[in-house]
């Protein structure tokens, strides 16, 4: 019988047991003043009184078996609010029916709201949205996409329909809080560098970076003491020392993901590490300035990449392209940012990389596909010239490729590839275009 019935009973057989000793005295008080009609009366009401106590005390039994009952069943249809553990490895979501319910604490919110504590290592799934935090140079890119990656994953193994409706996000000011956050239709997760305290009035669930672990303690605490739900802190540390596999394993085990979900992670993300440095616009600075022509080298103050020139990086594309995962997410149009080296960059064909790395060669480009003090590269409006090569690669099928039509002109990097592109398309929505000299406008 469950514990909670066993305690429901107390009440009755102390009820029992006060009425058989309340009877006892009744008798033989009766046996010793028979005849004496003033001590019947008195007995009568005595036991019109225990009667009465016994109705409300059996009433107050039944109500909480009955609350027990109900509870009991309701639980039965409740969902865990963290990911399962990863022991059965059936790529089901765990109820209340599936296993016994483990000791929950509670906590408050910041806003004063009560909810469960979950427990150690495990990650909240569905119903909130995800920030990805980080300052730059911290591995707050590989965070974003761990994140994004497995609440893939879990959502296909568990939430099939909702998968579609995942959609990732760059917030690069505080004025994009409400636009973004306040939405209610499917799981945003976003990347960003803001301060985290503007993300308190927000149901948000966040991971953030820290340099080594015991800074990552303290940051875990502090967040924790003002009010976040901060679900992990991904600290440099530990990444240097256990690399990829070690985050992949903390991530399969919050969301809850098997191990052959964990292989998978670590194929994936050791192959999209490597084109994370070597390509792309925010690829290693000391890569970008290994490639940079001799005359704009910090040569004196920048050391060399310890292991991009060693990879073929067309073949290493290829063979990211060919993983598992990769095709999985390519299937998902909503995806598909998270299989590119960073949100800024094109999607990979097999010779991407190759293609942006020549032009940070020949047009210098900084972070973001800035030009950098090359003579080639013009500003300003663009010549009769360059619009028509630009209009012949629209013909050649490149309106999202903005890369390959740079390669063709020469004179234009793919952000003022990009930028035109927009002007283009404003003017022939009969709306106005956006100014040619914006040159420092970046794509988030």
């Amino acid at each position: 019988m469950p514990l909670h019935y066993h305690y429901a009973l107390i009440p009755v057989a102390a009820t029992i047991g006060w009425i058989a000793k309340s009877k006892s005295g009744v008798h033989s008080n009766s046996s010793r003043r028979t005849g004496i009609q003033r001590q019947s009366t008195q007995r009568r009401n005595d036991l019109w009184s225990l009667n009465t106590s016994l109705v409300i005390l059996m009433s107050s039994s039944v109500s909480f078996l009955l609350g027990s009952h109900l509870t009991l069943l309701f639980t039965r249809n409740t969902s865990f609010t963290w990911a399962p553990d990863n022991a059965n490895h059936n790529h089901m979501a765990y109820t209340a029916m599936d296993r016994q319910l483990p000791r929950v604490e509670h906590e408050h919110s910041n806003d004063g709201l009560l909810y469960e504590k979950r427990p150690e290592g495990k990650f909240p799934v569905g119903g909130k949205h995800i920030v990805a935090h980080g300052i730059p140079r911290t591995a707050s890119t590989l965070l974003f996409n761990m994140v994004g990656v497995c609440n893939f994953l879990y959502l296909m193994r568990n939430e099939p329909q909702n998968t579609s409706y995942i959609e990732p996000k760059y917030i690069k000011f505080k004025s994009q809080l409400d636009q973004y956050l306040l939405q209610t239709n499917g799981t945003k997760i976003y990347k960003t560098h803001i301060e985290l305290e503007n993300f308190l009035r927000f149901d948000v669930v966040l991971f953030t970076t820290a340099k080594d672990k015991k800074e990552a303690a303290t940051i875990k605490a502090s967040l924790e003491e003002q009010g976040h739900d901060i679900a992990y802190v991904q600290d440099m540390q530990s990444l240097r020392e256990g690399g990829i596999p070690h985050v992949a394993h903390d991530f399969a085990f919050g969301y809850g993901l098997s191990k052959e979900d964990e292989d998978d992670l670590v194929e994936y993300f050791s192959k999209w590490e490597i084109l994370r440095q070597c390509c792309g616009q925010q690829m290693s600075q000391y890569w970008r300035n290994d490639l940079f022509p001799e005359i704009y080298r910090k040569v004196t103050i920048m050391k060399h990449h310890p292991f991009c020139a060693d990879y073929d990086i067309d073949e290493m594309e290829k063979s990211f392209m060919e993983t598992k995962l990769y095709s999985w997410i390519d299937a998902y149009p909503n995806m598909r940012p998270f299989n590119k080296p960073s949100l800024l960059d094109e999607e990979l064909n097999g010779t991407y990389c190759s293609s942006y790395n020549e032009l940070v060669k020949t047009q210098v480009l900084d972070f973001y596909g800035q030009p950098r003090r090359n003579e080639n590269i013009t500003t300003g409006k663009w010549t009769e010239e360059e619009h028509l090569i630009f209009l012949e690669g629209l013909r050649q099928g490149w309106l999202n490729h903005p890369l390959k039509i740079a390669k063709m002109l020469k004179t234009r990097t793919p952000m003022q590839v990009h930028l035109h592109l927009k002007d283009y398309i404003l003017g022939a929505l009969g709306k106005t275009p956006m100014s040619e000299d914006n040159e420092e406008e970046k794509m988030e």
